[in-house]
């Protein structure tokens, strides 16, 4: 890091790169100094202030950087990663990481060689109803988790099922909600606008007898991010998409509403980077292999 801060550049300009851009160039302590992109036509998307940055020549840029997010399909995730890391920089690789735990571990074990910080962008981990969800529930006995991501078909997405475009957030999810051990895992999927995996539910049994089901559908008519959790006392009933929570109470009918503060996860996903590399914080990858495992079971369970 020198200069004006932390020189990064954003590899992929489709529409999370487009947001990576767009808040890094406004970030305290981040010089964004290009957005790359093999496609030379994908300039006609970006706003003019990135445009003036636009490149396509990523062995060019590369060198006058510090770090990189990667935002690009997933099936350039592995290399393009490798490419970075090898070159010294450190590295914000979008979900699902790499689509593959074999790549991640290798990815990984790349980062810990050249002391360079390796992070996954998992958004919902900055989710501000989804921390404040596990103060509620720290020290509560828990007897089922039920979680639930809906959304219509996704036109963008054409190179993953939804195990790993969106399931794995929630997979994700769980170690922060219950640590014990799986012993059992149940899973189906469905076909239904693609060639892979656009509907799976999922029953996850816990060593304590805790079951976690989660179902995830892209094929939804609209949007849900939902997590409701019961515990011994009551049950809290998340709302991640609308930042609401709601607390029932066993002894009174009336729930509890909990008002969450917003915040921009993206805005908190970069900034935790960024502190990652100035302050020699520990990689964020690390906990993102067994969820990846995890969702190669799913998905095996699922074919």
């Amino acid at each position: 890091m020198s200069g004006r801060g932390l020189k990064l550049a954003v590899i992929g300009a489709g529409v999370m790169g487009r947001n990576h851009a767009r808040i890094a160039a406004s970030l305290p302590g981040i010089n964004l100094l290009g957005i790359v992109d093999a496609d030379p036509a994908r300039v006609n998307d970006l706003p003019d202030v990135l445009k003036k940055i636009f490149t396509t020549d990523l062995p060019a840029l590369l060198p006058q950087v510090d770090a990189v997010v990667i935002a690009t399909p997933t099936k350039t995730h592995h290399e393009l990663a490798q490419l970075c890391l090898a070159a010294g920089k450190h590295v914000l690789l979008e979900k699902p990481f790499t689509g593959s735990s074999t790549y991640a571990k290798e990815l990984i074990a790349l980062a810990k060689e050249k002391e360079l910080v390796l992070n996954v962008g998992f958004i919902e981990r900055y989710n501000p109803a989804f921390l404040r969800m596990l103060k509620e529930i720290k020290g509560e006995k828990i007897i089922g988790i039920d979680i639930k991501r809906f959304s219509p078909f996704p036109e963008r997405i054409f190179d993953t099922d939804v195990v790993f475009d969106m399931m794995l957030h929630d997979l994700d999810l769980l170690p922060y909600l219950i640590k014990d051990e799986i012993i059992d895992i149940k899973a189906k999927g469905e076909k239904i606008r693609t060639k892979m995996i656009d509907r799976s539910i999922v029953a996850i049994t816990y060593k304590n007898g805790v079951i976690a089901r989660i179902e995830a559908n892209r094929v939804f008519g609209s949007k849900t991010r939902n997590i409701a959790v019961t515990t011994d006392k009551f049950l809290i009933d998340t709302d991640l998409l609308n930042k609401k929570i709601y607390i029932r109470d066993f002894s009174s009918p009336t729930p509890t509403t909990i008002p969450i503060k917003a915040v921009d996860q993206l805005t908190e996903e970069l900034k935790a980077f960024a502190l990652c590399i100035k302050s020699r914080h520990p990689s964020t990858a690390p906990s993102a292999v067994d969820s990846i495992s995890l969702a190669e079971e799913v998905l095996r369970l699922c074919s």
